[in-house]
């Protein structure tokens, strides 16, 4: 063997790239749930705008934040994912890195890329829970001083700082290292 594919071995190559961009857009009941999740976090946003406002608020109000942002945030997660080439594509991806190999059939001109764009967004994400945890410093700098109920929003600022850097933690070592192995060269005859 002097690293040269077959005919057959390169159609097969084809035929699951085609497979999974033509596969990319389609959800699971993983990606439904998330779609649901992010509706529902939508929902719960608009109500505790409602319980947490000083004073009169109308109602009519909360319902109208809560069910744009019920459509919003689903809507901005599918468009993420299809930016990306489809959920499947980003779950594909993610199990390569997580896994630190990815399958001889898939070339480097296609997995290099999507580790790239992964490894970006772990970055953005990193940004996002920096912030998150500046967020939750201050809420809690406001409950210190404040009311109660900041410890609340403080605690949920902490949560979501904690879950992203847990996510971050777990892919940015192992994309950098895939991204680092030599390229493989496949001869052509």
């Amino acid at each position: 063997m002097t690293g040269e594919r077959s005919v057959t071995e390169q159609s097969t190559a084809q035929q699951t790239v085609q497979t999974s961009a033509t596969t990319g857009d389609r959800l699971d009941a993983a990606g439904w749930a998330q779609l649901a999740f992010g509706a529902a976090v939508g929902l719960a946003i608009g109500v505790g705008a409602g319980l947490t406002a000083d004073g009169p608020f109308p109602w009519v109000t909360v319902v109208v934040i809560g069910v744009a942002l019920a459509v919003v945030i689903p809507v901005a997660m599918l468009r993420a994912w299809w930016a990306r080439g489809g959920r499947t594509t980003l779950v594909e991806t993610r199990v390569w890195v997580l896994s630190g190999r990815v399958p001889d059939e898939v070339p480097d001109t296609v997995w290099r890329p999507r580790v790239r764009q992964l490894l970006g967004d772990s970055s953005r994400q990193l940004f996002g829970a920096w912030a998150a945890a500046v967020v939750a410093c201050l809420w809690a700098a406001l409950a210190i001083s404040g009311e109660t109920r900041d410890w609340g929003f403080a605690a949920v600022w902490a949560v979501l700082a904690a879950v992203q850097f847990v996510q971050v933690r777990k892919v940015r070592p192992s994309a950098r290292r895939l991204l680092d192995a030599p390229a493989r060269v496949v001869a052509s005859v």
